[in-house]
């Protein structure tokens, strides 16, 4: 049902130096297109900060997901405030007249509680083999805890993130409306813990199209749970990792040196790139190509699929140098994800202006000039008031989180 595809960022410099380099492993879709049935949970804040605009338009975009529905797909709604209050259960395509009277008997009223909207998405999306699951909690303010207050300590939110992760469920958190009055990087990470995607409305007039283009590609799921398996030579450490398209995705080893893939879609290749330290050759050793890991794809569907990743070790420098432009691109959008997702949780001016320089310097390498020119603007922001708005390094985060393309 896949292919696989490996390839080095560029040769290694003969040394007695640790050198770093990017494997990019390639999960090509194979055969004839599969994709899976699809039951998708959505938990809409019905608090009393959702009064207006923004509760018209929520509306309109959960209504807007079941006018794209298959006949085989299936939708449970819930509304949360101060508690969970399910609305529709596995509603089916031909049912789908039955949302507009539903969703228009909800009041906005009560409180945030994220909790319970998570705890309710994991147990509506009971295992189903065959059957992709996705959830998306659709909140406009900061969690609360049941006294109304707002939670700061939100680690326990994190961790329901990864319990629904570990039981083939992706979690795609919207931020909707204004930043300020949402905990950004609480929802970036519950997408990025959910294996998901982060999707923010600062205008929600526009979450209606931003919800039936989530729906188009989680539609295109075809395999819920993939394993990657990296069977490293002697010496070699995986430093760090991420899938970088279709959807960008800190990914961590759930056991050494294995990683697991949720929801790959059949309409478009998954990248993992894959950080590797390698140990330079040792004084009895020649130049030449050495295997340094061994990645094999296993999945339930099919049987698996290996792949030996040899490395090229010269003593010219310039060989060294002969870089593969588009592995070079990736790393440098991956930094520049990395750099941006840290700034929605930092509030020291001096850290964001550093986190900026960075993201402004790889965008620049890399060919990124839309996102160049946003970081100037804001670090001219930065330099004239001291701080960035929410609502900026938010928006930047979204900006860098399509580079790999097919995003929202």
């Amino acid at each position: 049902m896949f292919n696989l595809q490996l390839a080095w960022d560029r040769p290694a410099k003969i040394s007695s130096q640790v050198s770093e380099h990017i494997l990019l492993v390639r999960l090509e879709p194979s055969g004839a297109p599969a994709h899976l049935p699809l039951h998708l949970a959505v938990a809409l804040d019905t608090s009393a900060s959702m009064q207006g605009e923004k509760w018209e338009k929520a509306k309109a975009a959960c209504q807007a997901l079941v006018a794209r529905w298959r006949s085989r797909d299936r939708i449970s709604l819930a509304s949360y405030a101060d508690w969970v209050t399910p609305l529709a259960h596995n509603l089916q395509n031909h049912q789908s007249g039955e949302v507009p009277a539903i969703l228009n008997s909800l009041v906005a009223e009560g409180v945030t509680r994220t909790d319970l909207a998570l705890k309710w998405i994991e147990s509506t999306l009971s295992p189903e083999s065959g059957t992709a699951r996705v959830g998306i909690p659709i909140p406009d303010g900061h969690p609360t805890t049941d006294q109304g207050e707002v939670l700061y300590d939100t680690g326990m939110l994190i961790v329901q993130a990864e319990a629904i992760a570990s039981n083939d469920i992706s979690l795609c958190a919207v931020g909707l409306g204004n930043a300020e009055d949402f905990n950004s990087a609480l929802l970036v990470s519950l997408s990025d813990r959910g294996q998901g995607a982060f999707i923010y409305a600062d205008n929600p007039t526009l979450l209606a199209t931003q919800l039936q283009e989530r729906l188009q590609k989680v539609q295109a799921i075809a395999v819920t749970d993939v394993t990657l398996k990296i069977d490293l030579a002697g010496g070699v450490r995986l430093k760090n990792s991420c899938q970088f398209r279709p959807d960008y995705l800190p990914l961590l080893e759930t056991n050494p040196q294995e990683i697991h893939l949720r929801n790959l879609r059949s309409d478009t290749a998954t990248d993992v790139l894959l950080a590797l330290e390698v140990p330079g050759l040792n004084a009895n050793q020649l130049a030449g190509s050495y295997a340094i890991a061994q990645v094999q794809l296993q999945t339930l569907e099919s049987a698996p699929v290996a792949s030996l990743a040899a490395l090229q070790f010269t003593p010219s420098y310039r060989e060294a140098q002969q870089i593969n432009p588009e592995i070079d691109r990736d790393r440098l959008c991956w930094d520049i994800n990395r750099y941006s997702t840290a700034l929605t949780s930092i509030d020291d001016p001096m850290v964001t202006g550093e986190l900026l320089s960075q993201i402004h310097a790889a965008a620049v390498k890399s060919g990124q000039t839309t996102i160049a020119d946003e970081v100037s603007q804001q670090l001219d922001v930065l330099h004239k008031t001291g701080q960035l708005s929410a609502n900026q390094t938010t928006g930047l985060l979204r900006a860098t989180r399509q580079l790999g393309g097919g995003f929202i």
